[in-house]
């Protein structure tokens, strides 16, 4: 059951400060790393940690990161057909985390801009996948043209429109899962950040109101809560799963760890074991610093699940 992941490289650069600064301060950081990254990749590569039938169309620049995570996908086993140099420059990244695990993130596109429409229907007519999964780290108008070909031939299209912009009204007519984060969620429904504070009890009652909002029709609308979990808004309910405790040490990356366990687990689990299963991939990342040395794979997935009791689980039947 081939995923399609349309992904985005970017050579991602990390500091470890006290506090995220304001507008004007300038701070020493405590420590550093650079790895890999892009919320593509991750995706790409954690789905096959889990040992998903994965194609990870990825753009990349003429350079020695481009190069170098060519080299590093293919000592993994993935099929490094789907990279793709489309510039002289790979993407790169800049984050910021501070003690607490919060994070800002920079990012400036590189290959990721050149991805064309025509290589994401060339990707999917060569590949004929069951499932397309998309980010916004390459343009719109290209993951358009995958889910507008990927409706064509069957396949289903999970969003995470992250970093979030404008999405069309066609877009989302053609997304069956949409995923995203609080600070995305209050973008999307609200004219104001109010939402931003609102409750796992509030998400749950309000969610079907916000989406209509959207006029959203899809399958599930899924919004993560970090410490709070996330909530689940299918067609006949909305489910609550609460978070794994963790220590957060760097949240950075656990939004596309979860976008995978979701990927991996949907069609094997009930909602709401796939969905226990997609808030423990994301814990699992929050509480290391780093992301693709990390993504778990089953054999971890499970010892992570079963080292500590499971979260709470509430649904609410939907009325019509």
């Amino acid at each position: 059951m081939l995923t399609l992941v349309l992904g985005s490289y970017v050579q991602a650069n990390c500091l470890q400060v006290p506090d995220l600064p304001a507008a004007g301060q300038s701070l020493l950081a405590a420590g550093y790393w650079s790895e890999h990254g892009g919320k593509g990749l991750n995706v790409g590569v954690a789905l096959h940690a889990l040992a998903a039938e994965t194609a990870l169309l990825l753009p990349v620049g003429d350079d020695n990161g481009g190069r170098q995570i060519s080299a590093e996908l293919s000592q993994m086993g993935l099929d490094t057909r789907w990279v793709i140099v489309c510039a002289a420059q790979s993407g790169y990244g800049v984050g910021l985390i501070d003690a607490r695990g919060d994070n800002v993130i920079a990012v400036f596109p590189g290959a990721n801009a050149h991805l064309t429409p025509a290589m994401v229907c060339d990707a999917l007519d060569r590949s004929r996948p069951r499932r397309v999964y998309a980010q916004l780290e390459i343009p719109l108008e290209s993951v358009l043209a995958a889910f507008s070909a990927a409706r064509r031939l069957g396949s289903y299209t999970v969003l995470n429109p992250s970093p979030l912009r404008p999405i069309t009204s066609e877009l989302l007519a053609l997304t069956d899962t949409m995923i995203v984060n609080a600070a995305e969620a209050a973008a999307l429904f609200a004219d104001n950040g109010a939402r931003l504070i609102l409750s796992a009890e509030q998400w749950l009652e309000l969610l079907p109101a916000m989406a209509d909002t959207i006029a959203w029709q899809g399958d599930w609308l899924i919004v993560t809560l970090g410490d709070q979990g996330c909530v689940a808004l299918g067609r006949q309910e909305v489910i609550h799963v609460g978070a794994w405790p963790v220590e957060v040490r760097d949240a950075t990356g656990a939004g596309d760890a979860f976008s995978a366990g979701w990927l991996w687990a949907q069609d094997r689990y009930p909602p709401e074991q796939a969905l226990l299963a997609a808030n423990a991939c994301g814990a699992f990342i929050a509480e290391r610093d780093g992301v693709l040395a990390h993504l778990p794979d089953n054999a971890a997935l499970t010892a992570f699940m079963a080292s500590r009791p499971a979260p709470g689980i509430r649904r609410i039947s939907r009325a019509f």
